[in-house]
């Protein structure tokens, strides 16, 4: 007879990352409260035991499916603060323009939607989203009330990520040009940065 031992379910070398893949995905599509371990699991291809075994819970799965800054954004603070104020801006335009067309916005608002009914996951999401991704720019670039202004640009980032992918709002300006749209978000960001807020 053959005992089984205990230690590790069976599963591939990537499953933890096919579970936390079609964990990011149902939540964003579902919600919190709609998705179950059973359907990110059947999602993944996987047993619903290798998803409790390495996560622990739903709940611990969930935080662990929280966007995390990459490593751009991590490297973007240092970069910005050797530009002139303009140049930044227009930097940061630049990489608001691109991100709010790719699957990484549609990430952010899907968990920002799921996250909504928890207090801790909307804490968890403002820390990573605010704390760890914006006010490390305000601050780099020396200015004053850093916390303020990066609050400021998580509303023109989160915004533009809205309008872009709910309200679709390519339909409302569909000949504007690339470079008119940059140089009108680049003022906008120049007020975040410049605007005296003592």
């Amino acid at each position: 007879m053959t005992i089984a031992r205990a230690g590790r379910r069976k599963g591939t070398s990537d499953s933890r990352q096919q579970i936390l893949d079609a964990a990011r995905s149902l939540f964003a599509e579902h919600g919190y409260q709609r998705t179950t371990v059973r359907m990110i699991a059947e999602r993944a291809g996987v047993d619903p035991s290798l998803a409790i075994y390495f996560f622990g819970s739903k709940e611990q799965l969930f935080a662990a499916s929280m966007p995390a800054p990459s490593e751009e954004a991590l490297a973007a603070p240092k970069l910005l603060a050797a530009l002139p104020r303009a140049e930044a801006a227009r930097a940061m335009s630049h990489r608001i323009l691109e991100s709010v067309t790719s699957p990484e916005a549609s990430n952010i608002l899907g968990m920002m939607r799921a996250a909504s009914s928890r207090p801790e996951a909307v804490a968890q999401l403002r820390e990573v989203f605010i704390g760890r991704m914006m006010l490390p720019m305000m601050t780099e670039l020396g200015l004053s009330r850093p916390k303020e202004r990066a609050v400021l640009l998580a509303v023109v980032v989160t915004g533009m990520s809205f309008l872009h992918e709910i309200l679709d709002i390519r339909q409302e300006w569909p000949d504007l040009e690339e470079n008119a749209q940059l140089a009108l978000l680049t003022q906008t960001i120049e007020l975040v940065l410049t605007t005296d807020l003592e």
